[in-house]
């Protein structure tokens, strides 16, 4: 979709990134398992009302553990990224120390593993929200402002059947609600529930971990310039039937045969983001870095481009590295 803001014409992409932990290459049957210890209903729970102390609360948490990985479950069923996912939803950790992590060891994981016909396991082994309900007057507006505060932190590992050595991970996520109002009631009221808050906090926590574990589709800007210059308008009409190839031929006879270095700056612009389309990374970077030196060297300064084509290199130095990172994680 391509759409005009001034002489530019923007589109979003899809680009592929990189899960922040990898599962091994042979990994293609995965096994989730709940390890974890429930939190007690009277640990992390904290109320400060105007005016008032901090009140310690209680609040039932023993399903956190349940819509974290029920979440996660359901969006690596979507993903087809392993042959088979499978869960079991029941705690397997015997202990009653919510404090102390205890990750399965050796022989657990290889009957597991049997048992399930899996070659992979990633348990959940600990799951931890601390959560404060606050409550405040905004002197300046008049008002009351309520704000639900959850932090999740979450302790994983991952288990190969026929492979030494534990992958250990900790991730950390805030999620908040806020309600404001003239009148007190009605700012607590806007609040949700606090345990419907950590239900959906948990379930959060759960779908946020799949582009953690898994490589993941993210949308990207990107823009062309549109000119009157004939070869520059052939290229943006190459660009709407999707004809890539013919796209860059046009700009690039633009670029060569245009003296302007505004000009020749737009069309190596164009060119650097066909061919980061075509999958020329190489190419992209170094027509995006002959665009910015010639705005650079243009005599109206355009400061906007020159900042834009900045961040652009950046993201396409920052492309090269994750597509290192996504063979070894694609790699069969």
């Amino acid at each position: 979709l391509l759409t005009s803001c001034s002489s530019l014409l923007y589109t979003s992409l899809d680009v592929l990134r990189p899960a922040e932990v990898a599962f091994a290459p042979e990994a293609n049957d995965l096994l989730i398992v709940n390890n974890t210890v429930n939190q007690p209903a009277n640990f992390g729970h904290k109320t400060e009302l105007l005016n008032q102390n901090i009140k310690n609360v209680n609040v039932p948490t023993d399903s956190t553990s349940l819509f974290c990985l029920g979440a996660l479950l359901e969006d690596l069923d979507g993903k087809d990224f392993f042959s088979s996912v499978n869960m079991i939803p029941n705690s397997i950790n015997k202990s009653k120390n919510f404090l102390q992590t205890t990750e399965l060891d050796d022989s657990v994981v290889r009957n597991l593993c049997i048992a399930n016909q899996t070659n992979t396991i990633l348990s959940l082994d600990k799951i931890q929200v601390t959560d404060n309900l606050t409550e405040s007057y905004i002197v300046e507006n008049t008002t009351f402002l309520a704000t639900l505060e959850l932090q999740f932190e979450s302790f994983w590992s991952i288990h190969y059947l026929n492979k030494k050595g534990v992958t250990k991970i900790q991730f950390k996520d805030t999620i908040s609600w806020e309600s404001e109002s003239y009148y007190r009631k009605q700012t607590m009221g806007g609040l949700p529930k606090r345990a419907d808050a950590l239900v959906d906090g948990a379930l959060t926590v759960g779908h946020k971990c799949v582009n953690r574990f898994i490589p993941y589709w993210d949308k990207v800007d990107r823009y062309f310039f549109s000119t009157n210059n004939k070869l520059m308008k052939q290229g943006m009409d190459s660009v709407y039937v999707k004809n890539w190839k013919s796209a860059i031929n046009s700009w690039e006879m633009a670029f060569n045969k245009e003296k302007r270095s505004k000009t020749k700056a737009m069309a190596a612009n164009n060119i650097a983001i066909g061919y980061e389309i075509t999958g020329n990374l190489d190419k992209a970077l170094e027509y995006a870095k002959t665009s910015l030196n010639l705005f650079g060297q243009s005599t109206i300064g355009d400061y906007n481009s020159i900042i834009r084509l900045s961040d652009y290199i950046s993201e396409l130095n920052q492309r090269k590295t994750e597509m290192k990172i996504l063979k070894q994680q694609l790699s069969e």
